[in-house]
């Protein structure tokens, strides 16, 4: 009963995270490019609208960028740990544009008004903040992990011992 469980760090580079990290960086696009514009955030300030869309951007590029460079850091824990970090700080601001969204969407049409947008905006939101949830447990157990000195190390199937 005292064997321990391998820690696992739950993949950012799954096809779910890709894929809204790839759906949270398009919509930044679309606003740079002046495709979209985010109406309910000019209502309330054209300065507060410009700067979410880049704000947006800058930190989906960099959450992206932090998940689809975790390959390159496997099999080093340090390595892992602070790429999720950078993931997780920059996936927490990406959260908070998509409740700010939210929030002006619910402030200038009303509650379900327009029920598919609020939908998607809201749950993009809170999909990042639950990644952000993810991360942070993680490294947890993680940190208590090395305190308590059981960290494994790993070995390729095929490799040879030294003898």
């Amino acid at each position: 009963m005292t064997d321990r469980k391998p820690l696992r760090w739950s993949s950012p580079g799954n096809a779910w995270a890709i894929g809204a990290l790839a759906l949270s960086f398009a919509i930044p696009v679309l606003s740079v490019t002046e495709v979209y514009q985010p109406v309910a955030l000019e209502a309330i300030s054209v300065i507060l609208a410009d700067a979410w869309q880049w704000v947006l951007l800058v930190t989906v590029m960099i959450a992206l960028a932090s998940a689809l460079s975790m390959p390159l850091a496997l099999d080093n824990g340090s390595r892992m740990q602070a790429l999720v970090m950078v993931e997780g700080v920059a996936t927490i601001i990406v959260s908070a544009c998509y409740v700010l969204l939210w929030i002006s969407l619910v402030r200038q049409y009303g509650f379900a008004a327009n029920p598919l947008t609020q939908v998607l905006v809201l749950g993009l939101g809170l999909t990042a903040l639950g990644r952000v949830g993810q991360i942070t447990w993680q490294s947890w157990r993680y940190r208590r992990a090395l305190r308590s000195g059981y960290t494994t190390h790993t070995e390729a199937i095929a490799q040879p011992k030294e003898t």
